[in-house]
């Protein structure tokens, strides 16, 4: 093998080890020196292999640690910077983004109408009083209270696959469009008009109706960002509104 490519022998191991639940969160890889005996490579590609693993934060290493690398929980950083290095490379654009984030937000409205608790409905309403403290304070901290809202929606409904990419699909959309917003003439319009979605999406929440807060999703991402992506692309939003049997504005 390539003296170059040892290194990976260790981590395509300690990444299987970690898929199939022999290694857990807070074991203990062997130490540099017993990684180096027992895949008979040198320590400088043992060293490389730990910090490539760091790197995607499945462990935590200390150099000369007798207990060996921590094994960390499971992460969503290395997916998010994936989104970021596609997004910021020109791969996935905006109208991308948001046609995913159409189906992603409309899932956990519905999941969450289904699985909230009395609970997670408090949580919902002091984040919508922070985000109406925040109307005064600018949109940048918005803007953090709006991406809290739909994350305490996702895990209100359960699914770790549906909260992992839904929010870094809106940290990404946020990203790109932040600029284009704090440039906007009435940012307080802006506002107030995610404020009066999230009041409506959480009525429905609140409700249990799953179709209307699924619904709502779809409905307000067009209406948000359908002005900021290409005819073709406006219309494939508009069908994924007519999809859930939503309205489109006008």
């Amino acid at each position: 093998m390539d003296g170059e490519r040892l290194f990976q022998r260790v981590v395509d191991h300690v990444q299987d080890a970690i898929a199939s639940g022999e290694l857990k969160p807070g074991d203990r890889l062997p130490s540099e020196r017993e990684l180096v005996e027992q895949f008979g490579i040198g320590r400088a590609s043992v060293r490389e292999a730990l910090r490539v693993l760091e790197n995607m934060h499945l462990v935590k290493s200390r150099p000369r640690d007798p207990r060996g690398p921590l094994v960390l929980p499971l992460s969503v950083e290395p997916v998010r910077r994936s989104v970021a290095m596609l997004t910021s490379g020109g791969a996935w654009g905006l109208a991308e983004l948001v046609q995913f984030r159409m189906i992603a937000d409309a899932a956990a409205n519905l999941l969450a109408a289904a699985r909230r608790t009395d609970e997670q409905l408090l949580a919902l309403e002091r984040n919508m009083a922070r985000m109406r403290a925040c109307l005064h304070r600018g949109y940048a901290e918005f803007s953090r209270a709006d991406l809290e809202f739909h994350e305490l929606i996702a895990e209100a409904g359960g699914n770790p696959l549906v909260q992992v990419y839904g929010d870094v699909t809106r940290e990404a959309i946020l990203k790109l469009i932040q600029q284009t917003i704090l440039d906007a003439d009435d940012q307080t319009a802006l506002m107030l008009q995610s404020i009066r979605h999230h009041r409506a999406v959480f009525a429905a929440i609140s409700e249990r109706d799953g179709l209307l807060a699924s619904r709502l999703a779809r409905e307000t991402l067009y209406a948000y960002y359908a002005d900021y992506v290409s005819p073709a692309d406006r219309e494939i939003m508009a069908d994924l509104v007519r999809e859930c049997g939503g309205r489109l504005p006008g």
